[in-house]
């Protein structure tokens, strides 16, 4: 017998095998109706009614499961109202002062460094540069005058800052936490942003790990907290989550602009979010948030929403300018802009400093950034402002009351109800189990590898 008549019968064998194995597997499956596609004496009618049917469940099997992928991606938590108000421990917001002009420190440093008299748009310019908010008409015009460039600040900026911008004990006279005093500059520690230097209390961006730290917290033991501060100079005053961080972008509502001879009074509320255990196992996509230590900025240790944008606005500054500000936070000197880049950046404000949505027409900076799980909700809900004869601020930021609501992120579509919905589709539409599908491998994989190799054995 010749190699190819050999060939010839032991494929003939093979495929006679195979059907003998699908009729086999059809008529013995545990995948219910399918026996009667492979049973004997059976009408053709009775057949193709088997098919349809068949057909029809793995369709309908197929939409459920698709369903319930959907839900569990899309779906999987939601938030609900947790009213179990009087075992709660609210933290205070976080606190932030920046100081945001400081004219007699510049009048006094200008004419320290360019002489008196000279050109006083250089004062400008290190109000700008010192003070820097995206804009730089005083730098682009004045600096790129021949007489001038020598004497513009626009390298080492931060050679210049300690002769203008305050300290913090310049800045803090008095600080109070329900009426008891406590040491301003021991608990108000720096942080860098990109509107410069602040001084913030509360913040886990620029909390020291070594330095102490001063709970602020309201509860019913000791009502509703109330932070008292007495300030020197022109400062904006942030009151965000304790994730956040001050920003060019961050909302009016939540800034307090400062000024000497006034007392300000701002009452809040906060409602904080809570998250279930099991939120922690399912991914940023489905919860549609992050974990402050799931971080990949660089500009912060640990993310937020505004951390995020800030960073948005330093890779846009880059991509457009091919260099960043000055008060960029975590920026290495060699990538900070020179008066060029100022005036990239400048010229290109709308497209790198101002936030817009996906869809928006108008022109700005689209950043994909998520908000923090664990951010809180603060509102105002009353403030006002009432003169004094000192020349500084006083500000009073106290909670209306405790808060009787609070929200609660919950896993409703955790993996162990996905495994339970495509299950139950299984066994609904095609009576099926998690040994029928290792079955189904079992007959089509395994049998008929070996089958082959059991025929080609035999006729070689």
């Amino acid at each position: 017998m010749t190699r190819n008549v050999r060939q010839s019968i032991g494929v003939q064998c093979f495929s006679a095998v195979t059907k003998s194995l699908f009729k086999q597997y059809v008529t013995t499956t545990t995948f219910h109706g399918y026996k009667y596609l492979g049973e004997n004496g059976l009408h053709w009618t009775e057949r193709l009614f088997w098919l349809t049917v068949c057909m029809i469940s793995i369709v309908a099997s197929i939409f459920l499961m698709k369903a319930s992928w959907y839900d569990f991606q899309n779906n999987a938590l939601s938030f609900v109202v947790d009213t179990n108000y009087l075992e709660w421990d609210t933290k205070f917001p976080s606190i932030s002062v920046c100081e945001t002009d400081n004219q007699d420190k510049i009048a006094s440093a200008s004419d320290r460094l360019f002489g008196d008299p000279h050109d006083y748009n250089l004062d400008e310019v290190m109000k700008e540069m010192l003070f820097f908010r995206g804009l730089s008409y005083y730098t682009i015009q004045t600096c790129e005058s021949e007489e001038n460039v020598d004497n513009c600040l626009v390298t080492n900026v931060n050679v210049y800052e300690y002769l203008v911008r305050s300290t913090c004990k310049e800045i803090f006279l008095e600080c109070k936490w329900n009426d008891n005093p406590f040491n301003c500059c021991k608990y108000f520690t720096a942080l860098h942003t990109e509107l410069g230097p602040c001084y913030a209390i509360n913040s886990l961006q620029a909390r020291d790990k070594k330095a102490p730290y001063l709970p602020l917290i309201s509860n019913k033991k000791f009502g509703p907290g109330r932070l008292t501060l007495k300030l020197r100079g022109t400062l904006s005053l942030y009151i965000m989550g304790e994730q956040d961080v001050p920003s060019i972008t961050t909302l009016p509502k939540d800034i307090l602009e400062v000024s000497p001879y006034i007392h300000y009074r701002r009452y809040i509320s906060v409602k904080e979010i809570e998250n279930e255990k099991q939120v922690r196992f399912t991914s940023v996509e489905q919860r549609k948030c992050r974990f402050i230590d799931e971080n990949y900025l660089d500009v912060y240790e640990y993310y937020s929403y505004s951390a995020c944008t800030t960073q948005c606005r330093k890779d846009a500054q880059f991509q457009k300018c091919n260099c960043t500000h000055h008060l960029m936070p975590n920026t290495h000197n060699g990538k900070i802009c020179d008066v060029d880049g100022l005036h990239c950046l400048h010229d290109n404000y709308n497209d790198i400093a101002v936030l817009k949505a996906v869809w928006a027409n108008r022109n700005g900076l689209v950043c994909e950034c998520l908000p923090s799980c664990t951010e809180v909700e603060i509102t105002t809900i009353r403030e006002s402002e009432e003169g004094i004869l000192d020349p500084y601020a006083i500000v009073d930021i106290s909670l209306e009351s405790l808060p009787t609501e609070r929200f609660k992120r919950n896993v409703v579509r955790g993996k162990l109800e996905l495994v339970v919905s495509l299950g139950g589709a299984a066994a609904l539409l095609l009576g099926a189990s998690l040994l029928s599908v290792f079955e189904f491998f079992y007959f089509f994989l395994l049998r008929v590898f070996n089958t082959a190799r059991m025929v080609k054995k035999v006729h070689s």
